[in-house]
C-alpha cells in the first residue's frame, strides 16, 4: 500500500499544474468556509498544513489532525517558519480526540477520498461541531476527467490513488444529509484537464469561466458546505 510522502506532496505544488490548481482551490475553499477571526477550526486530514496555515493567517484558532507523522512534521516546520501557532495532532478521523461541540468549523480537504468508513467520519465531525457549526468537505469529483486519470494511475503503478474513492456532488450531499447535516451549497473548480504544461495552463482561466457558467458541478475539485442542526 502506498503511503504519503510529504516531500513529493509539496513538490507537486511547485509544478505549473500544482500552482494553478492550488490557487483556484484555495480561493473556492476559503470563500465558502467564511472563517471568522477567533473561530475554532479543525483541519481534519491536514497533511503538510497547506490549509491549516491559511486558516491561521485568517485569525482562526487552528487544530490540524492527520494520521501521518511525516506529514505532520512537515506541517510543523512550515508553521514554525511562518511564525504561526497551530496545534498539530496525530489521530484517527474515526475517533477524534476532542469533546462534543468543540469547533466552529471542520474542514476536510480530500481526506474522505481515503476513508472507507465515511459515514462514521462524518458523524465524528458532526459530534465535535457546535450546534450551527459548519463543515466544509472537499473531494475529487467522480464526474471529472481528473478522477478517471487518477484511478487509471492507481491501476498501473503504486499510487495513493489505488484505493481512493471519488464521489459526485449528489453522492456527498446525500451522505452529509444522512449524517444529520443541512447541506448549504456545493460548488466546483478545475474545469481544465490535468496537463502539466505552462502553455496549456495559460488558457485555464477561459476554461474556468466557461465551466462555471455551463456546467458548474462538473469541475474536478468539489467543495460542499453544510451545517450542524
Amino acid at each position: 500500500m502506498a503511503t504519503w510522502d510529504p516531500q513529493k506532496y509539496e513538490a507537486w505544488y511547485e509544478t505549473p499544474l500544482g500552482k494553478a490548481s492550488d490557487r483556484l482551490e484555495k480561493e473556492l475553499v476559503l470563500s465558502m468556509a467564511g472563517v471568522k477571526d477567533g473561530e475554532r477550526v479543525l483541519d481534519a486530514g491536514c497533511g503538510t498544513g497547506i490549509y491549516s496555515i491559511e486558516l491561521a493567517k485568517s485569525g482562526a484558532r487552528v487544530t490540524g489532525l492527520d494520521a501521518s507523522l511525516g506529514m505532520l512534521e512537515w506541517a510543523r516546520g512550515k508553521a514554525g517558519q511562518a511564525g504561526l501557532k497551530i496545534d498539530l495532532i496525530k489521530a484517527d478521523a474515526l475517533s477524534l480526540p476532542f469533546p462534543d461541540g468543540h469547533f466552529d468549523l471542520v474542514l476536510s480537504v480530500c481526506m474522505l477520498c481515503f476513508v472507507r468508513e465515511r459515514a462514521a467520519a462524518l458523524l465524528e465531525m458532526k459530534r465535535v461541531l457546535r450546534p450551527g457549526g459548519r463543515v466544509v468537505i472537499t473531494l475529487l469529483n467522480s464526474r471529472s476527467p481528473w478522477a478517471l486519470l487518477r484511478r487509471a494511475k492507481g491501476l498501473f503503478r503504486k499510487s495513493i490513488y489505488r484505493n481512493a474513492d471519488f464521489l459526485s456532488p449528489r453522492a456527498i450531499e446525500s451522505e452529509l444529509r444522512e449524517a444529520g447535516f443541512k447541506v448549504i451549497e456545493t460548488r466546483t473548480c478545475l474545469f481544465f484537464l490535468p496537463v502539466n504544461s505552462k502553455i496549456y495552463l495559460a488558457f485555464s482561466g477561459v476554461q474556468e469561466r466557461l465551466g462555471r457558467r455551463l456546467c458548474p458541478k462538473a469541475g474536478a475539485f468539489l467543495v460542499t458546505v453544510a451545517t450542524k442542526a
